[in-house]
């Protein structure tokens, strides 16, 4: 994945992102590089986050879930307030049903909780009452009446390609309650403003004429010569003698005939290769045919970039079969006629989970697809080619049914000269709507946006720093454990259970008290830094702080929890009781570690971990050490024999960051080459950061590092630093 440093709007988005609780919507004209960012992201930044779109196979290529499956979305519209026996639609959902129609279990509830950047792509396609009703919901799990809960939501997408599919008995629903279908008229968007960044870079497209002529259509502003340029390109006639063109049509019928028709018109053998499905994988996500019939001279197309490496082709390159049998498949590329023998790709249906250990929202594979990554390619429908490029494109959009899809079509290509129309443009097969120019009249100038990014920084800082001081959570923990032990049986003794759930509760309220009242002094000292722009005050007053309540935290509440919850050993059917004493203890570490990992203006409030004053308890979090341990060693076995890490992933199931970190294991013994991960100056690099800031945080390190390197990275590096005894890790609770 190449990113390109000098596109100054890509950069500003990123930075946006990472430094920023604000809303963005992220647009771009086709090429911009709109996937390469929702990438880019995914990799390297360090929120809690989430990936949806609005359809299966858009959230396969992004790598995320559909809207729908994470938010249990309903199938009918949403309208929050709908009056009792509303009669324009009889599966109007409001707010009370798509409440009681929610099946959270407890870690979901925990991962939206904690859940702090929400990514949704291909938003052109998003509905506005589905946004309003993702947004209903995260308030309410969340426990927050701002809007999406305080997650901050990256919309990414291209309004003037795909627009939202609103059923003919829908119509009516949306013309009453909404501006428009399109997601800027959710209700949400009234209280809060996404920053507009667009990308302007074009990397598909070089010849300007071409670049003109695309942004005209876009824009709804075709002229008299723009429609004669265009339709210079029209050839009814026109029969490609040779296997570099693909046509792309309105409808998914005249695709499959002409598939069809020219498949069959080869006198070879024909060949069906079978997808293999493991786990969960639904029929409607598949990125290919489940049963791909070729044979030798058949037109195909890849689905996917090449996993390799090696960019040996990309989604949307055009091939043809040159060898094929039961064991394999060889194409040749008509642009180069070299050969390639393809192997199979796979491609994978996640979910997210929250991992209580770490406090962060994991990738779990449900399941994966693995096929060879072809499709027959003498057609495709306009609808499936978004996100493709093409050399050379014969379109029929004459009958074009939706807006956009004129515009979709011309942008897959890379040139004029690489187009055919089989039939001509007309003013009347180009829908634009005035309401996308009128959203889209919002966006700021560059020098503004860095402006905004500023003060932007500033306000993100301060909302994490105030964060460290909420109790909330575990107040609201206390008062459970309090509940669940006053109706629970077979407690040993019960009353002074409950008067020790109890005395919980009352310091819990107590340290509330004192962190409100530092809160206040805190705004105090933050107005007069914004005034005089002095930060060595307030960090000195963070650094006691953090330091008082961390102590506070584990002196009040962990070490009498450690005592408490012995009693407990052995004793049977209490099984949801004792999983509710590790949620409980879990939730008074992790404030401990939030207070521990806090950082101010970029370093970290303290350099290093309280020497707590209670020594009869060792602290840790409550970790499956041995069953973790296992599953290390089972990585190091698949990697020692020769798999590639992303091979490891798809046989265990894990995310690459898991097998990843179960390899910097062994990096620590000494039983794994770092450099087969790093090079001699990365490590170098991070020792000289680590030097700096003495800290064993990936993160820290990380952003230090502007991002050059990967937390995994880090973590090689630091690893193998102390396996050479070149650092030093002083003793510290485990936690």
């Amino acid at each position: 994945m190449n990113i390109d440093d000098n596109n100054e709007y890509f950069t500003l988005a990123y930075n946006f992102v990472l430094h920023t609780a604000c809303p963005i919507y992220l647009t771009g004209k086709a090429g911009t590089g709109k996937t390469t960012f929702l990438k880019h992201i995914k990799k390297h930044c360090t929120k809690n986050m989430i990936v949806v779109a609005p359809t299966g196979v858009a959230a396969i290529n992004a790598g995320g879930v559909t809207m729908h499956s994470f938010f249990q979305l309903p199938f009918g519209p949403y309208v929050a307030n709908a009056p009792r026996g509303f009669g324009l639609n009889e599966n109007v959902v409001d707010k009370n049903a798509l409440l009681n129609n929610l099946k959270f279990g407890n870690n979901k509830r925990t991962l939206i909780q904690e859940l702090e950047l929400l990514i949704i792509d291909e938003v052109s396609m998003l509905r506005s009452d589905m946004l309003d009703a993702m947004d209903t919901i995260l308030r309410v799990i969340r426990k927050r009446n701002k809007p999406f809960g305080g997650v901050q939501v990256l919309f990414i997408g291209d309004l003037y390609q795909l627009p939202p599919v609103v059923k003919e008995t829908e119509a009516p629903i949306f013309n009453t309650y909404y501006k428009s279908p399109f997601f800027f008229h959710a209700k949400v968007l009234e209280q809060t403003q996404p920053i507009f960044i667009e990308l302007k870079k074009i990397y598909r497209q070089n010849e300007q004429k071409f670049i003109d002529l695309l942004n005209n259509l876009r824009n709804n502003e075709l002229s008299d010569v723009d429609f004669e340029l265009l339709n210079s390109r029209y050839n009814p006639t026109f029969k490609p003698t040779d296997h570099k063109y693909i046509t792309l049509t309105s409808h998914n019928h005249k695709a499959d005939a002409i598939n069809s028709a020219e498949l069959d018109k080869l006198p070879q053998k024909s060949f069906e290769y079978k997808g293999a499905i493991k786990g969960e994988f639904n029929d409607k996500q598949l990125p290919t045919e489940l049963i791909l019939k070729l044979k030798e001279g058949a037109q195909v197309m890849f689905m996917k970039n090449d996993s390799s490496g090696l960019s040996r082709y990309y989604n949307g390159k055009i091939a043809i079969v040159d060898q094929i049998d039961q064991d394999g498949i060889t194409v040749r590329f008509p642009d180069s006629n070299e050969c390639l023998k393809i192997e199979k790709e796979t491609w994978e249906n996640i979910t997210y989970r929250h991992d209580d250990d770490s406090n962060s929202i994991e990738e779990k594979v449900l399941g994966t697809y693995t096929q060879y990554p072809l499709r027959l390619a003498w057609a495709i429908t306009i609808h499936k080619s978004q996100g493709l490029t093409f050399t050379h494109a014969i379109i029929d959009a004459g009958s074009s049914f939706a807006p956009g899809q004129v515009y979709v079509a011309l942008s897959r290509c890379t040139s004029l000269e690489g187009i055919v129309l089989h039939s001509k443009i007309l003013a009347n097969a180009i829908h634009s709507d005035f309401r996308i120019y009128d959203f889209n009249a919002i966006e700021q100038p560059l020098q503004q946006l860095e402006s905004q990014l500023d003060l932007e920084k500033l306000n993100y800082e301060n909302e994490k720093i105030h964060s460290l001081f909420i109790w909330k959570q575990l107040l609201d923990k206390a008062y459970l454990l309090y509940e669940k032990t006053l109706n629970t049986k077979l407690i040993p003794e019960e009353f002074r259970a409950v008067d020790f759930c109890n005395l919980q509760i009352e310091l819990v309220k107590k340290q509330q008290e004192v962190a409100e009242k530092f809160v206040l002094e805190l705004d105090s000292l933050f107005n007069e830094m914004a005034f005089n722009q002095e930060k060595n005050k307030i960090r000195m007053r963070l650094q006691k702080a953090v330091r008082y309540f961390t102590i506070q935290v584990y002196d009040e509440l962990i070490a009498p929890f450690e005592t408490f919850k012995s009693q407990f050993d052995g004793v049977a059917r209490i099984k949801k009781y004792l999983s509710l004493l590790e949620d409980t203890e879990n939730a008074f570490w992790q404030k401990v570690i939030q207070l521990q990992e806090a950082s101010f203006a970029g370093d970290k409030l303290l350099e290093s971990p309280i020497v707590y004053r209670s020594t009869s308890h060792e602290p840790k979090l409550k970790t499956k050490k041995k069953e973790k341990g296992d599953s290390a060693k089972e990585t190091f076995a698949y990697f020692s024999s020769g798999k590639t890490i992303e091979e490891i992933t798809r046989i265990r199931h894990l995310a690459t960051s898991t097998i990843e970190s179960h390899l910097a294991e062994f990096v620590r013994s000494g039983e794994l080459d770092v450099f087969q991960f790093v090079s001699y100056q990365d490590i170098q690099d991070v020792k000289e950061m680590f030097e700096q800031t003495k800290s064993f945080s990936s993160t820290t390190l990380v952003q230090k590092l502007q991002n050059r390197l990967t937390h995994s990275q880090v973590k090689m590096a630091l690893n193998y630093l102390l396996f050479k005894g070149e650092i030093e890790m002083k003793p510290v609770p485990s936690m």
